[in-house]
């Protein structure tokens, strides 16, 4: 097995793909708000896989899917996208967060909060306004969907309807490819996490 010539071929597929992306700007990129007042319990539908209230789709995915037209079909698409919260909001996100991760069953002590949440590094770093970073190669409503919170209980995400401060307005930045990257998003969500330095999860 030659190994040299297989690892210059990956490299030259990456180099030519996001030079292909740096030349053309061949990928989408936008904002949605999302009110935390709007994370409100899910509606009782056990056939629905995200049993999303109907105030999150009006607040959020109304705007969603003017980006998800069929024309486009961003959730098809390879996205990066991060969450954005106002400035000097970490210490008190934070806190919330880590009081969450550690919360225990009043009936039972050993009992620890089940649902999948998001890592945390030893150090989170406090000097930032981005709450996390994050990939998708397919189905971006679906993911962030999971992020805030509806979803099954093992599906690892930020879990936000159960933690987050009511009050606060979040921004998330989406950013979709229209060509077909695959594992050569990774480096990407990478470096971008390197860039934006974000308070919560565990990517250096």
């Amino acid at each position: 097995m030659d190994i040299t010539n297989k690892l210059n071929s990956i490299v030259q597929e990456g180099q030519s793909l996001y030079k292909k992306i740096l030349d053309t700007e061949n990928y989408d990129y936008f904002t949605i708000p999302l009110n935390c007042a709007n994370l409100v319990e899910p509606e009782e539908n056990k056939r629905s896989k995200y049993p999303l209230p109907e105030k999150v789709k009006e607040c959020f995915f109304v705007e969603f899917d003017k980006h998800n037209k069929p024309s486009r079909k961003l959730n098809e698409k390879t996205c990066l996208y991060f969450i954005e919260f106002p400035q000097k909001e970490s210490d008190n996100i934070l806190s919330k967060y880590i009081e969450y991760k550690e919360y225990k069953d009043i009936n039972d002590i050993t009992r620890i909060n089940e649902r999948n949440s998001s890592g945390l590094k030893k150090s989170p770093n406090s000097n930032t306004n981005i709450l996390y970073v994050g990939k998708v190669k397919k189905d971006l409503g679906g993911r962030l969907s999971t992020h805030f919170g509806y979803a099954h209980p093992k599906t690892g995400g930020l879990q936000l309807r159960h933690w987050i401060n009511k009050d606060l307005e979040l921004t998330v930045h989406i950013i979709a490819f229209d060509d077909k990257i695959d594992d050569f998003v990774n480096p990407l969500e990478l470096m971008l996490t390197k860039k934006l330095n974000p308070l919560i999860g565990k990517s250096k």
